[in-house]
């Protein structure tokens, strides 16, 4: 198993669409799986009108259960196009509680087997089971805004990361145009620049579970930059569990080959086709 937890400072980045993109187009010999950990909290079940109560809460609470040998797949919610899901409550108050569980049980209620791309939101201090999370991460990815806000706020967020995870692998995505090089933003945070995500509001908007046409994201950056992402996590992934190599850095992302429409359980069309983007 490989976790990778991707989180912001403040305000909303796009951290749940950066994930769910990255998600779609993860390779690996593992199935890849998306969990929601937001102690603010979560999106995925409003946006596709999903159980809110079935996935990372039901885990969580039979993993405290006598009886705990449920089969992951009944806590497993799939978004339209295959990606996995194990999704968080939507109340700010049940995701504190979550976090509050998550902190008691352990990070090990995360199936093994899976790569994990843990949707943290933003950093709150004082969530343990955040904390957990940040601790055992093969990587986190702290997603911003290029601005001068989002940068101040990126140093906050790094240093609490580092206050609990001192020797975790850290990365910065930044989301929107930004008038500063790559090289200044990385010397304010003394961390890598991993990707710079454009603005794509329509392709985000689909993602997030608007209607719009399949051939829209096949044509995205933002899925370009997040195939990109994917690329650059299973690199390091790969590289904490083999014999050190040099790995060469992708310098641009590679087509998006074409996506095919899917349909839902009603028939409709669904342009949501995150599997459907490889």
């Amino acid at each position: 198993m490989s976790i990778t937890v991707f989180c912001s400072g403040k305000g909303a980045p796009g951290v749940t669409t950066l994930v769910s993109a990255t998600g779609a187009v993860w390779s690996s010999p593992r199935p890849v799986l998306v969990a929601e950990c937001d102690p603010s909290g979560n999106d995925l079940a409003v946006r596709f009108g999903l159980n809110p109560g079935l996935g990372m809460t039901s885990l969580v609470l039979d993993s405290r259960s006598e009886r705990n040998d449920t089969p992951l797949d009944n806590h497993i919610q799939v978004l339209p196009g295959g990606l996995a899901a194990l999704v968080g409550p939507v109340s700010a108050a049940a995701a504190r509680r979550l976090d509050t569980e998550l902190a008691q049980v352990g990070v090990g209620v995360l199936p093994s087997g899976h790569d994990v791309l843990v949707d943290c939101g933003r950093i709150v201090d004082g969530c343990r089971g955040q904390e957990e999370l940040l601790t055992v991460a093969g990587h986190v990815v702290l997603v911003i805004r290029p601005d001068p806000a989002g940068i101040a706020h990126a140093r906050a967020a790094l240093g609490a990361v580092r206050s609990v995870a001192p020797r975790r692998p850290c990365s910065v995505i930044t989301v929107g145009t930004s008038s500063y090089p790559v090289g200044e933003i990385e010397d304010a945070l003394e961390v890598t620049v991993a990707a710079a995500v454009p603005h794509d509001h329509t392709a985000a908007a689909i993602i997030g579970g608007a209607p719009g046409r399949a051939t829209r994201l096949t044509r995205s950056r933002l899925v370009a930059t997040a195939r990109n992402v994917a690329i650059r996590l299973a690199a390091h992934r790969d590289s904490m569990s083999s014999p050190p190599s040099k790995v060469a850095r992708p310098e641009a992302a590679a087509p998006v080959p074409g996506a095919a429409l899917t349909t839902d359980g009603a028939g409709r069309a669904s342009t949501n086709g995150h599997k459907r983007w490889m």
